[in-house]
């Protein structure tokens, strides 16, 4: 196989055109149908057999829409001439080839498609869906770079509305194609464009499309092809990836800080800002830079990078856009490799009318300075808090405005937050008050370190246990990269969370083929992101809770998909019962154990036999833990969620002191989340009277939500990436 795949791929990259990617698939074992061309206005002998006959000037994308096909149950010159004659008015261009090939039958819902694309973050990108115009219609299709194997493509395949009808027999119907067969030549389709890239890093297949592809219960024979290439892109500048240890060591490890740029007169100024607060905060060396020297508080002044008494671990450029790239250049050349991470604080290149200037320059600069990592421009944080001594904290917002989430021991942050806007470290941050963040890299305008290396950091951090991110776009090459340091995560263990803004197809008015045109860069950046293991999250919501119970949870994942829900309102066990239903978990009823504890309270009012176990308002707080100890200690339930109604007469625990008695609601839910390996989810439907309950319940450690519904959807997105 591997010679054949490599035989092929010689064939297309020596033959770069729709004839010479014919005969690459048919070498890779893809039937064409035999087809005879022919000039419209020739003459020349006619087959006399049933065929579809086709204009094949390869610049046409819709030949259906063009009436340039035309099935005919015999070949005459009248017939091919009346379609050449239409099409060219149509196109504005003499027809000059057509063709008369073998008509074959296609089975209802036998169309497929088959498509290389290439994507500028993600390189080539394989996809296969409905063919035909059901393509447009339907939009059901699936994505893969090459590479994957052939059972992952199976699987892959499986997850497709119509596979049932191509892959196994239906309704007497036998299977359109064998799935091992189809799923093995994918494979294989897939290896030789990793080895025609190869042979040929000077091109790039923009689409490569097999629109049909006739599935017809025996061979799948390829009916049409396009194919549009251009030269390949070169980056402007030979910018390097950054060192991952050096970056990993400014975070955790400093000993050496410098900002450049900190006014000796204005106290209010970013960068004097930074030194204040580096000064007070930070436990190794603070060097300021401004070339008027002098002295802060007692501090020297040095008037350059380069008279500083040694490379620092951390270099922030507090400086305008137009002096950047002239201290970074000038930090390198006096230490070299020595530079620990640079980062930088300016605005004013690719986001301002007239920044095209100084983002040549500084770019330029950059690609000067090897492995040295570089954070920006345009970004405000690197910031850890592992309980090191040489954690940085280097941001510029106002003190007291935003709350630092951490864990009562600091080594046992979880969290790294990897993340393209400075707004986004703040807002984030001060709406999870309580998980454990670890570290945060904040990239800007990524003209260097970006999401993808900030991911595969985390991937390298042994006490990572979940990544966010927050991605609005990626450079060259960057998307592969991404998904690789993704996987890398995976493998370790770690959860995953990726928020993508400007989720706009980019591309997709000026792309010429089906697939092209409805393959836009969300589509692949989800579907090739997914597959490496990411959750891709669409709503605001569902990220930060997602985040907070990875985070709160780490250590706890369901074992089995079963969930013991006991609330006190009817109506929230209802809406949760229904969010929990969408991500396969199951609910099954309570063993007699739990009924046992039950039925003494509820009596004949409520049933105690069902799960969600609706104990009602009324029900007091000391049967809510014995309850769900039960449960747990029973070998049916994996998890737990609490729907916590606070407003009943019966639960007093809601309001303090929580801690009055063990009974109370708060000490039980902490009790057991102690003693038990199985995720434990609270909601607390109430206002703002109940806020310090669910702060109680945080600082233990307990996921809180504000309904069952959301409680419900968090613990069932645990579970679909935890198990």
């Amino acid at each position: 196989m591997e010679t054949v795949v490599r035989e092929a791929a010689k064939i297309l990259a020596d033959d770069l055109t729709v004839a010479g990617a014919k005969r690459a698939l048919a070498h890779l074992g893809l039937r064409f149908p035999a087809t005879v061309e022919f000039d419209p206005y020739g003459e020349q002998e006619l087959p006399k057999e049933p065929a579809v006959i086709k204009v094949s000037q390869p610049f046409i994308a819709h030949k259906t829409e063009l009436g340039a096909v035309r099935v005919v149950d015999c070949v005459t010159a009248e017939a091919v001439r009346q379609m050449a004659d239409a099409v060219s008015q149509a196109i504005g261009q003499k027809v000059t080839r057509v063709i008369a090939e073998e008509r074959i039958a296609i089975p209802e819902g036998g169309e497929v498609l088959l498509s290389l694309l290439h994507d500028d973050s993600f390189g080539p990108v394989v996809v296969f869906g409905e063919g035909g115009r059901l393509t447009e219609l339907r939009r059901s299709m699936v994505r893969w770079m090459p590479g994957e194997s052939a059972d992952a493509i199976a699987e892959r395949l499986k997850t497709m509305p119509l596979a049932k009808a191509w892959f196994t027999p239906y309704r007497s119907q036998p299977a359109q194609a064998d799935l091992d067969s189809w799923s093995r030549f994918l494979h294989s389709f897939g290896l030789m464009v990793e080895e025609f890239y190869r042979l040929r890093p000077d091109v790039i297949i923009r689409d490569l499309e097999i629109n049909p592809v006739a599935f017809t219960g025996g061979e799948p024979v390829a009916l049409d092809l396009l194919l549009t290439v251009s030269e390949a892109k070169k980056p402007e500048f030979n910018i390097s990836r950054p060192s991952l240890e050096r970056l990993q060591r400014s975070l955790m490890q400093a000993k050496g800080v410098a900002i450049a740029g900190v006014s000796t007169s204005d106290k209010q100024q970013l960068g004097a800002v930074i030194f204040q607060r580096l000064l007070k905060e930070f436990k190794g060396q603070t060097w300021a830079i401004n070339p008027k020297g002098g002295e802060i508080e007692g501090h020297p002044v040095y008037k350059s990078v380069a008279d500083l008494p040694q490379a620092p671990d951390v270099l922030v450029v507090a400086l305008s856009a137009r002096f950047t790239a002239a201290t970074l250049r000038q930090a390198y050349e006096a230490f070299g490799d020595k530079l620990g991470t640079v980062l930088m604080l300016a605005s004013g290149y690719d986001e301002t009318s007239g920044g095209g200037a100084a983002a040549k320059e500084l770019k330029e600069v950059i690609a000067q300075v090897g492995g040295t990592p570089v954070v920006g421009p345009n970004t405000m944080a690197l910031f850890a808090q592992t309980g090191a001594v040489g954690d940085i904290k280097v941001d510029f917002l106002p003190q007291g405005r935003v709350t630092i989430p951490s864990f009562a021991d600091p080594a046992r942050n979880n969290v790294a937050l990897i993340l393209q806007s400075g707004a986004r470290f703040a807002s984030f941050l001060d709406r999870q008050p309580h998980i454990g963040f670890r570290w945060s890299v904040m990239v800007g305008n990524a003209y260097q370190v970006d999401v993808a290396d900030g991911v595969a950091l985390a991937a390298q951090d042994e006490a990572v246990k979940v990544v966010a991110v927050y991605c609005e776009g990626l450079s060259l090459g960057a998307g592969k990269r991404l998904a690789e340091a993704v996987k890398a995560c995976r493998r370790a263990g770690k959860v995953v969370a990726i928020q993508k803004g400007g989720r706009t197809a980019q591309g997709a008015a000026t792309a010429r083929s089906h697939t092209a045109s409805m393959s836009g860069s969300h589509e692949v950046f989800t579907d090739l992101l997914t597959q490496a293991g990411a959750y891709v999250v669409e709503a605001e919501t569902e990220f930060l809770d997602l985040v907070r119970l990875a985070s709160l949870l780490a250590d706890k994942k369901a074992k089995g998909p079963n969930v013991f829900i006991i609330n006190g309102a009817g109506y929230e066990g209802v809406l949760s019962a229904d969010a929990i239903s969408g991500f396969g978990l199951n609910l099954p009823k309570p063993p007699a154990t739990v009924t046992e504890v039950l039925k003494p309270t509820l009596g004949s009012i409520l049933d105690s036999t069902n799960n969600p176990a609706d104990v009602g308002p009324a029900a007091p707080d000391r049967i809510y833990g014995p309850a769900v100890e039960a449960a747990l200690e029973s070998d049916i339930y994996d998890s737990c969620l609490f729907t916590v109604m606070p407003h009943g007469n019966g639960m007093t625990g809601v309001l303090p002191p929580y801690e009055a008695s063990e009974e109370l609601l708060g000490p039980s839910i902490i009790r057991l989340s102690r003693k038990f390996q199985k995720p434990i989810v609270v909601s607390v439907n109430g206002g703002a009277k109940y806020d310090g309950f669910r702060a109680y319940l945080a600082e233990h450690n307990i996921p809180v939500f504000p309904d069952g519904e959301r409680a419900a959807r968090a613990l069932g997105l645990w579970y679909k990436l935890t198990r």
